[in-house]
């Protein structure tokens, strides 16, 4: 007797009429719907009696605009308030808002946020989410306009990306159970961030106080966790974090604290410009004093906030593993040196040098560095990595000052690494038309849509940087964007980190 085929459908009823989803618990379809669009979650409603009013109590808010569902603003907004209107008015575990404009329409644009503030108020005050998640690709909105701020007694995690927050939006102290703060491609503006009880904070490839190039404060002491990457501006100044644990930071996306003069930032033209706050005031690093991992990498050897805060004597008691890069050797070494004077109980040091870059005026240092000098011992220190491109006169000089310090060469494990493996790095892609520098992140790599559509308007049949495909690059202004799209022949033009790089693209174009 031949098989009997199944009807469609009939994998979710068990072949016997049964509707097994239907008859599963309202938590658990809840749950399940709240991993949806809010609009594909309503659409559930004509399915069945039973389902008909279970969208109104999903316990997710996730308004999503990609120029697919809706081709016009004002339809989703239109949706999106009704929604508000006939849902339950429950608690939410998480409100999400992503948009990604691709019209390049003003009156879109305006559109489009014109009622952002009321739907976060309503998520965050009246529906007392837990979690806020906010992604705005290619246009920066405004939020919490005026002087308004956060406050909730229920929040507990915040992902804002391509956002613009203004002065009071920073200030979380009005969320007491916040944990988690996770700030991307944002234009972030005020004298200072604060929180009393984030744990973990995460500030990446955002431009900080970029229209008066002052420092932002940030007090988080109760951080334990602080992530601190690729910021253009001024760095901020970190007050006491006395239960910091693990600290990555990575500095030199813009032109700010650089000095190609002193090794220090001592010349006029950068006191001129220097707010260190006063003499004795330290930007990072006694801030971090206290972590027990540590990574500290510049992806510009000139950047000076690592090696002046040095000069105001911080000691690291607690540290056990610690990452540096090549900015630690300039200057006679100072900055390694001082680390290892004032690090009792580390245990691994890792030190990533891209000695193709370093400035040829380092060969003179050489001589400067007294490596016979004895120094303390570093009983608790068990490993040393040197990552390089190759050993030469600077591997050599960091051996001997390590010697001084008691380390034996079986301690010190030095890996030749042919190809780009740590912190950002300037990738250039020569050619007969232009020079292209573009980052390359240490994170997963993997081809992005607009690095291609970019090479091919460039008449580029061979690339070698890769970019993470969550890479959020800062937008230009306005003008610079305009022209830079008509250059390259593209409609986005926002795919330039630092200005360094905008300007070779410009100059190529």
């Amino acid at each position: 007797m031949p098989k009997r085929r199944r009807k469609h459908g009939e994998e979710a009823t068990g072949g016997s009429g049964e509707d097994l989803i239907s008859a599963l618990p309202d938590a658990i379809l809840q749950v399940v719907l709240s991993l949806l669009p809010s609009d594909e979650t309503v659409r559930t409603c004509v399915l069945s009696r039973r389902w008909r009013h279970l969208w109104k109590s999903t316990p997710a808010l996730r308004i999503v605009q990609d120029g697919v569902r809706y081709k016009r603003a004002l339809k989703q907004n239109d949706f999106v308030n009704y929604l508000l209107l006939f849902r339950d008015r429950l608690p939410l575990d998480e409100c999400e808002i992503s948009y990604r404009d691709r019209s390049g329409d003003r009156e879109e644009y305006t559109e489009i946020f014109r009622f952002s503030s009321m739907w976060i108020d309503y998520a965050v005050s009246l529906c007392q989410a837990r979690v806020l998640k906010v992604c705005i690709h290619n246009v920066g909105m405004f939020l919490m306009r005026g002087n308004s701020a956060f406050v909730s007694q229920f929040l507990r995690r915040v992902e804002l990306a391509g956002v613009i927050l203004w002065e009071h939006a920073i200030d979380f102290s009005g969320c007491p159970n916040l944990e988690d703060l996770n700030l991307c491609s944002s234009k972030i503006y005020g004298p200072k961030m604060s929180s009393q009880s984030v744990r973990r904070l995460s500030i990446t490839r955002c431009t900080l106080n970029l229209d008066t190039g002052s420092r932002m404060g940030i007090s988080a002491p109760s951080l334990v966790s602080l992530q601190l990457a690729d910021v253009v501006g001024r760095a901020p100044v970190l007050e006491s974090m006395p239960s910091l644990a693990t600290a990555f930071i990575r500095l030199g996306g813009s032109y700010f604290d650089t000095c190609t003069h002193e090794a220090y930032g001592d010349c006029d033209e950068c006191l001129a410009h220097d707010d260190y706050g006063g003499s004795n005031d330290s930007v990072l690093l006694q801030g971090l004093s206290g972590a027990t991992n540590l990574e500290l990498t510049s992806i510009n050897p000139d950047m000076f906030v690592f090696r002046k805060d040095l000069k105001r004597c911080p000691t690291f008691s607690m540290l056990r593993t610690l990452l540096l890069n090549e900015w630690c050797v300039a200057a006679d070494f100072g900055a390694l040196v001082y680390f290892l004077q004032h690090t009792p109980v580390l245990e691994k040091l890792i030190l990533q040098l891209r000695l193709d870059e370093t400035k040829n005026s380092m060969a003179e240092t050489y001589a400067s560095c007294n490596p016979t000098v004895q120094f303390l011992v570093l009983k608790h220190l068990k490993v040393v990595e040197i990552r390089c491109h190759k050993e030469d006169e600077v591997v050599r000089q960091i051996v001997k000052i390590l010697s001084t310090f008691g380390v034996s060469s079986d301690q010190i494990d030095v890996q030749v690494i042919q190809h780009t493996y740590f912190s950002p790095t300037v990738t250039r892609c020569r050619c007969a038309e232009a020079i292209v520098l573009c980052v390359a992140s240490d994170a997963i790599f993997e081809t992005t849509l607009c690095f291609q559509n970019v090479m091919r308007s460039m008449q580029l049949t061979h690339y070698t940087a890769q970019l993470p495909s969550e890479l959020a690059f800062l937008l230009v202004e306005d003008a610079l964007q305009e022209r830079l799209g008509k250059q390259l022949g593209i409609m986005e033009a926002h795919l330039v980190q630092d200005w360094a790089a905008l300007r070779i693209l410009l100059e190529a174009g």
